[in-house]
């Protein structure tokens, strides 16, 4: 065998590659032999219908298969040898040779890049610190109060902080539309959570009324086929109904599950409830930070492969749905300078997972489980899904151990501390 390495442009490389066709003339005979066995053709008993017979019928197929198995082979010797890191499988061709006796196949493939990892002790990261005061463990008891505010009906029109009952029907251009109807329907008045005007529309109404209002489907409606369109709604109002907020004494806090019924008790449960949610939120944040300096603070060339791959990846993200339409050369202008530094950080945190030796313990596995549960469910089913599934303990295995090469930037990284309320953090997001 004899094999040229050339370096093309960026990663790219190509590899020539030759060995004597007499190389594989063993392999097509144990094939045929092996065939032979248990061939079962008319005429013959089977297995012993007669080798001419067999390599009249089967010496192509036999002979194309081992051609394939010592490309292969070949082509996994040469890399070897010459220390080389494949992105993806080769592109192969096979090349025209003056000499009969020779097989020569061209290899194109693309390397993943030496990675040195230095000036990691220059990154500067900033690690959100949770400072709960008072005031924010009374403006969390407020907002419990305000869900779990009581409604009456009264008799007048109607205004915002108000809840309608209503029946109500949509048409467009005349025609009905999916899901464009409701019965004893409740709208409440500034929340925010129907289409623009809808909401706004039903201030100043009292009950027994009708009305109709000639609003549009924003742009960004997540049906697409009604999103922009201009819709007429009949809406019978019911009721009006007002809302009073629970006064916050022993009774109200008790209702919580604070046995004590004491307010103090119930601050203290929910700034433990913050500190465990801003853990969750200050990894995030963190963890996004690092990928960014990280990339930033290392610059290398990154695989083209590895980036249309994370590019197909942000637009599924973004688009999971397929609804909007892009271009192949709009989506990369689109996606590619945050999909070169999501592939550069990811090659950089796989160096540091191989330079550093991380393995993963049980208390790792225990306490990423431990994460995933807290507010979906069953810990058990969720340990076993992870546990007993090899595509889902690949990832988590995966996702844990980039976690640990986060956390190994951060201890090696100048990280400053910063104040953050439980709001702020949220905004992190």
């Amino acid at each position: 065998m004899a094999s040229k390495v050339k370096n093309l442009k960026g990663l790219e490389k190509e590899l020539t590659i030759s060995f004597n066709s007499k190389e594989i003339d063993p392999t097509i005979d144990s094939k045929l032999t092996k065939l032979s066995k248990t061939l079962d053709l008319k005429g013959f008993r089977k297995g012993k219908v007669p080798m001419n017979v067999v390599k009249s019928k089967y010496y192509d197929q036999c002979f194309n298969e081992s051609l394939s198995e010592h490309i292969e082979k070949n082509y996994i010797k040469v890399v070897l040898d010459e220390k080389l890191n494949p992105v993806a499988a080769p592109k192969i061709s096979m090349q025209e040779t003056k000499d009969k006796n020779t097989y020569t196949f061209k290899a194109l493939i693309e390397v993943i890049p030496e990675i040195e990892l230095k000036n990691i002790d220059k990154i500067i990261l900033e690690k959100p610190i949770l400072k709960v005061k008072k005031e924010d463990l009374e403006k969390s008891v407020d907002k419990i109060a305000e869900q779990y505010k009581e409604w009456s009906v009264v008799d007048r029109k109607s205004k915002t902080g108000d809840r309608v009952k209503a029946d109500f029907e949509g048409t467009i251009n005349g025609e009905a539309f999916e899901n464009n109807k409701a019965n004893d329907f409740l709208i409440e008045i500034g929340s925010k959570q129907l289409i623009p005007g809808f909401e706004d529309g039903l201030e100043g109404v009292k009950a027994g009324e009708e009305k109709t209002l000639n609003i549009t489907f924003p742009e960004d409606y997540q049906d697409k086929k009604l999103a922009s369109q201009p819709v007429d709604f009949i809406i019978k109002i019911k009721e009006v109904q007002e809302s009073q907020i629970s006064e916050i004494n022993e009774e109200f806090v008790k209702k919580l599950g604070v046995e004590d019924g004491k307010i103090e008790t119930l601050h203290s449960k929910i700034e433990e409830g913050m500190k465990k949610d801003a853990e969750t939120l200050v990894d995030s944040f963190l963890k996004k930070n690092v990928i960014s300096e990280l990339s930033k603070s290392q610059k290398f060339e990154v695989p083209r492969i590895m980036v249309d791959e994370e590019i197909l990846r942000m637009d599924k993200e973004n688009n999971p749905n397929g609804d909007v339409k892009i271009s192949d050369e709009d989506m990369k202008k689109l996606y590619s300078k945050d999909a070169s530094e999501r592939v550069r950080a990811g090659l950089l945190l796989r160096e540091i997972i191989n330079t550093e030796k991380f393995t993963l313990s049980k208390e790792d596995i225990d306490s990423w489980i431990d994460t995933i549960s807290r507010g979906q469910g069953n810990r058990a089913e969720i340990e076993n899904y992870y546990l007993n599934n090899e595509e889902a303990k690949r990832n988590m295995e995966s996702v844990i151990l980039e976690n640990l090469a986060i956390k190994w930037v951060v201890s090696n990284a100048k990280v400053t501390e910063k104040d953050y309320s439980f709001d702020d953090l949220v905004e992190l997001r």
